[in-house]
């Protein structure tokens, strides 16, 4: 359909057009249009992202820059829609023309056909997320394997829809079998159940209690548990983690407490002096220990290990990551419950237990492989690799590991932000696949434009006029930067908004129903 005519000087990169009459409804923000290259004669497609209104009977510094849906004709005025130039179809792909665009070329609308071919995933390796916001018949796809293996990021402030659009990948990548492992802060995604796919949830409290193995802590993971662990106390510490390492093929709490209370009894001189359970330590060893420290730090440390012993999710072997990684099953890891450092120590131990085992799989390894490839979806992950902080966060370093070096061991990250101009400008620079939906912070959409390469000015621009579920998504899962419509959930939604007015209005006519009574 044609719907105008270019005027004025043309680059490779980008033309004007005057609109057809009666054409004005098709010219939006956003919509897709196509001309002829002069040469090749190859149809060109490009994104209207600018209507410039001009008035002929005022100089140019009158003139008013606006963007609008619908275009509103005045006597002598006249507006002038700006496209950006996507590319010309070649084999699939899209790129650059290499000729020009001759001024008063005709502009046609792109069909919804061309837009589909255009977009076209493998479907048996695709996600379907939605519809094109200016058309809502043309249906986006996004690569699956280049969503997981090159990872991805979904970014919006509060409220727009970053969780919902975790929920319909997750949907999505449950449709063609796949392992997911949600790291759920706020109990939103423990209620999504599938007909076909087995929902997995574990938490931190209650029957199906995850359970880590104590020997995967790292000294760091316990100064992280105990932030009022003193220096004297972590070098104990380390002393004796180090001792039951060597002494046992595996251990616990209870291991570590006993050989404290050993060392606690040879320290203070009584009778009996080693337990039962401490045989194996050679005597010296242990008396090395005691002449280090004294009695008060012995008894601190041992009083912190039992307030760790009473969470009941350090364990000697911990949840077989077979339980947690399985083809077809989605896991929740619902940390709802828990408090800000028991949630980094149990992203940051489940996060390196899978990294590990995908690795010593890929290497021949015999022992604790992993055979199947897996996502992680970590939430609030601004708090998780933090791109400033002032204490040592266990978990930034293996997330950080894990964006630079888990394609090749076939374990994929998805972080979801909601600040990310706190986020590790690494970690945000690796995710290669981007949906940003409305952002209006400056500082927030400025960092996104320096940390990620296929995030353009353009882009930046339209990202506080975006509505409630809708998105731009950007980078290599994805045939070209499309503003998307985010397709409706089919499972459960969980976290919404509370509706403060409604829950008011309650109480008051449960009151007055008592007073009635």
């Amino acid at each position: 359909m044609e719907i105008g005519q270019v005027i004025g000087t043309t680059t490779l990169r980008g033309f004007r057009f005057v609109i057809k009459e009666g054409q004005e409804g098709y010219v939006k923000r956003n919509e897709f249009v196509s001309v002829k290259e002069a040469v090749s004669n190859k149809d060109i497609v490009g994104v209207i992202k600018e209507i410039s209104i001009s008035n002929e009977l005022l100089p140019d510094e009158f003139g008013r820059d606006l963007r609008l849906t619908d275009v509103v004709l005045n006597e002598g005025e006249y507006p002038v829609p700006i496209v950006n130039i996507v590319g010309c179809e070649n084999n699939g792909a899209l790129e650059l023309p290499r000729h020009g665009i001759k001024p008063g070329s005709q502009v046609e609308l792109v069909d919804d056909e061309t837009l589909s071919r255009m977009l076209r995933q493998d479907l048996d390796k695709s996600a379907f997320i939605g519809t094109l916001s200016v058309r809502e018949k043309v249906p986006v796809y996004v690569s699956i394997n280049e969503l997981v293996s090159k990872h991805c990021a979904i970014l919006a402030m509060t409220g727009a829809g970053k969780s919902y659009t975790v929920g319909v990948l997750i949907e999505e990548i449950m449709k063609k079998k796949g392992s997911v492992v949600v790291f759920d802060l706020h109990g939103e995604y423990k209620d999504m159940k599938f007909e076909d796919s087995e929902a997995k949830v574990f938490g931190i409290e209650g029957g199906n209690r995850i359970k880590i193995d104590v020997a995967s802590l790292y000294t760091s993971d316990f100064e992280n548990l105990i932030p009022d662990l003193t220096d004297t106390q972590r070098d104990l510490l380390d002393e004796v983690i180090s001792l039951v390492e060597r002494f046992y093929d595996g251990y616990d709490l209870s291991n570590i407490l006993t050989t404290l209370e050993t060392v606690y009894d040879m320290k203070k001189g009584k009778a009996g002096e080693k337990k039962p359970e401490t045989d194996a330590f050679p005597e010296a060893m242990l008396r090395g220990i005691t002449k280090k420290i004294g009695l008060t730090t012995v008894g601190a440390l041992i009083r912190r290990i039992k307030r760790l012993e009473r969470m009941g999710i350090f364990d000697i072997r911990g949840t077989a990551l077979k339980d947690i990684v399985r083809r077809n099953q989605l896991t929740i890891i619902n940390l709802s419950d828990a408090d800000e450092r028991v949630s980094e120590t149990v992203i940051s131990a489940i996060s390196r237990a899978v990294f590990n085992a995908r690795r010593r799989h890929l290497r021949g390894g015999s022992e604790a492989c992993l055979e199947i490839p897996t996502i992680l979806i970590l939430e609030e992950a601004h708090n998780f690799a933090p791109r400033a902080t002032e204490r040592a966060i266990p978990t930034k370093n293996i997330i950080k590991r894990i964006a630079r070096e888990g394609r090749k061991f076939g374990v994929g990250l998805c972080i979801v932000s909601q600040r990310p101009n706190r986020l590790d400008a690494d970690v945000l620079s690796q995710c290669n696949t981007q949906v940003i939906m409305k952002m209006v912070n400056p500082a927030d959409q400025e960092y996104i434009r320096q940390s990620v390469e296929a995030v353009t000015e353009d882009v930046v621009r339209d990202l506080p006029g975006l509505s409630r579920g809708e998105a731009i998504v950007v980078g290599s899962a994805i045939k070209l930067p499309v503003p998307v419509r985010i397709r409706e959930r089919t499972t459960a939604v969980g976290g919404g908004d509370i509706d403060i007015v409604a829950e008011w209005n309650k109480d008051g006519r449960n009151k007055k129903t008592k007073e009635g009574d």
